[in-house]
């Protein structure tokens, strides 16, 4: 199969501003009936699902601040915005994220509900990779959308930064 045959077969479309391929912003709903119907196919009790809800405890929150301190570092970025860890599970499915950020609002909101240390690590260290471009004046207008080069180099930087910062910090992998 070639590859544009499997680009169109897999329902990704082509960006013409920069000619790569994006996800189709509508077919998102085909992917959350697959994760409900498998939910109901591996019959996840509530019991188990109440027992995975935690707060982030003060140990974990200490964790984040000095993850977002090292990176900052490492980024060069002046200001440190405020880390939002959020529980709430509506944001996150309704628009499809576990992390966002507004440009110049000095915070940034991480979906922290039920995932590990590294996950929202890697999370923050994404949208930190994307405070780093607004200052840099990278992002403009609508170029940041799933497969776009903005957001393949902070998911780039944030894989990378995550190893780095683990090498040293083996415990936030448990």
């Amino acid at each position: 199969m070639r590859a544009k045959e499997f680009l169109t077969e897999n329902l990704i479309t082509e960006n013409p501003e920069y000619g790569l391929p994006t996800l189709d912003k509508h077919r998102y709903s085909v992917l959350d009936k697959l994760v409900k119907d498998a939910r109901k196919r591996d019959r996840i009790t509530s019991k188990a699902i109440q027992n995975l809800d935690e707060e982030i405890d003060d140990n974990k929150a200490a964790e984040i601040a000095k993850a977002v301190e090292w990176v900052c570092k490492k980024l060069n970025i002046k200001d440190i915005p405020a880390i939002e860890l959020s529980m709430d599970t509506e944001e996150a499915q309704g628009n499809h994220h576990t992390g966002g950020h507004t440009p110049g609002s000095g915070k940034i909101w991480i979906y922290a509900k039920n995932r590990n240390l590294v996950d929202i690590l890697r999370t923050t260290f994404h949208e930190l990779v994307h405070v780093r471009q607004h200052d840099l004046d990278m992002i403009k207008p609508d170029s940041s959308y799933p497969g776009s080069p903005i957001e393949a180099m902070a998911d780039m930087m944030a894989g990378k930064m995550i190893k780095i910062y683990g090498a040293d910090n083996p415990h936030i992998f448990e």
